[in-house]
């Protein structure tokens, strides 16, 4: 099922665009654990810088033959922004995992690059309520004077900041997708949703779970325990009775009582 923002933010196509926004992360994010893989190091260096480039250009290239779309590269920027019916999609990886959920996401590890702070300043949503501080009111974020924020001057006034935050790591995979708006609250990449909904994976994020067995094993040195179920059942060994034990009709002798635990060991 579509929702109401999606139709009215994509049209007819928002399915479409949907699907092909799952399946660029997924390729992404293949390419990124392939990258790992051949680095053959413990560091997830490959992995991060890949997965941070090949989303951009992944997007790009699903999108690529539709009529209205756009690819924008801002001069100094490693990104092609895709601009696609008046929508600027911009991914970003809130999360390694699912400790932290969308609602908490921050755009960035840091303060936010100039250009993404132009991006929400020029496309983002209008903010609902003026951010306070502890010394009063801040004003709003200026918009950086970047050569990548002028560049932003040639898309039409009307664009939308769209953006889509995924989670994911390079042991796990893909986790989860979400797509929506939202305000930039300061300087630190806080953000404020005003509409989030999930991205379904089903599917398009198999392609990101193939190599999972080698990176676990390999890549990120984890090491598989032994299954308690894989070795050969022992036989117990039986001590039958002697004639004289059951003649005398003497009970069969218990085991020794089991000794106490050690205090020390207990919770161990």
């Amino acid at each position: 099922m579509l929702s109401t923002w999606a139709l009215e933010t994509f049209g007819p196509r928002a399915g479409q665009i949907r699907r092909g926004v799952a399946e660029a992360l997924a390729i992404a994010l293949e390419n990124a654990r392939d990258a790992q893989q051949t680095a053959r190091t413990r560091h997830l260096h490959p992995f991060g810088f890949t997965m941070m480039s090949r989303k951009f250009e992944a997007l790009a290239r699903a999108f690529a033959d539709m009529a209205d779309v756009e690819i924008v590269k801002p001069p100094g920027s490693q990104h092609e922004l895709v601009v696609l019916g008046g929508n600027l999609l911009f991914p970003f990886r809130y999360a390694k995992d699912r400790s932290v959920g969308v609602v908490n996401a921050r755009i960035g590890d840091g303060r936010p690059s100039g250009l993404v702070q132009a991006l929400f300043t020029r496309f983002g949503p209008r903010p609902w309520t003026e951010q306070l501080t502890l010394g009063g009111v801040e004003d709003g974020m200026p918009e950086p004077v970047t050569p990548a924020a002028r560049a932003l001057t040639q898309l039409p006034e009307g664009t939308r900041l769209v953006l889509i935050a995924y989670a994911c790591n390079a042991g796990a995979g893909l986790l989860d997708a979400w797509w929506g708006e939202a305000e930039l609250l300061d300087r630190t990449g806080n953000l404020r949703w005003h509409h989030y909904e999930e991205i379904p994976l089903a599917g398009a994020a198999l392609a990101g779970t193939l190599s999972a067995g080698t990176l676990s094993a390999e890549t990120l040195s984890v090491e598989t325990p032994p299954v308690f179920s894989g070795g050969a059942m022992p036989a117990p060994e039986m001590n039958t009775r002697s004639p004289y034990e059951r003649a005398a009709a003497l009970p069969p002798e218990s085991e020794a009582p089991a000794k106490a635990p050690d205090v020390a060991d207990e919770g161990r």
